[in-house]
């Protein structure tokens, strides 16, 4: 799928006081040797969240065996999952570290899973995306609970769709 054509169908999910303040951007280094770009989303014009190939290959890893794995097809079977199960996969995300492909397969990914797997996901880019979805109500809303050690992202699309639940409310 095109990346504009999967950028509208995202946006379709969001909630709608929401899809005008969100975006979800992608770029390619045409210059680059291999095309690769990055991702980035905005909340009212201001970049919240990026991850890239230069990212990924530049960002300096806890530990030399943190980058290896994070490179192993180990990895990358689990990077793309509902429910994460490997402890190292959720520490390579909570650092930060995200490669495009990352990113946009998760995305692409997100359509098609039922949204009560989704919400109940600890892959961060999943996790985030149900917060802002039109498809979560207030009820369920309120039942949420974040971990202290949650993904930036998925607290500030909590902070950001709570806001919105409040703003109804009066």
């Amino acid at each position: 799928m095109m990346w504009s054509k999967l950028r509208k169908k995202i946006k379709e999910f969001f909630a709608p006081e929401l899809r005008e303040r969100i975006d979800v951007h992608l770029t390619c280094y045409h210059d680059a040797h291999d095309d690769v770009g990055e991702v980035w989303i905005t909340l009212d014009g201001k970049k919240i969240f990026d991850g890239g190939y230069y990212h990924w290959y530049v960002t300096p890893f806890p530990s030399k065996a943190d980058k290896v794995f994070a490179n192993s097809n180990t990895f990358y079977k689990e990077a793309f999952k509902v429910q994460i199960k490997s402890q190292k996969v959720e520490e390579i995300y909570k650092l930060g570290i995200h490669d495009t492909y990352h990113i946009t397969h998760n995305l692409w990914n997100y359509m098609n899973i039922p949204y009560e797997e989704i919400l109940t996901s600890n892959n961060p880019i999943y996790k985030a995306f149900s917060l802002i979805d039109k498809r979560l109500g207030k009820r369920r809303f309120n039942k949420i609970k974040l971990n202290e050690n949650e993904h930036p992202l998925v607290v500030l699309f909590y902070e950001l769709r709570k806001k919105c639940f409040e703003k109804h409310q009066q």
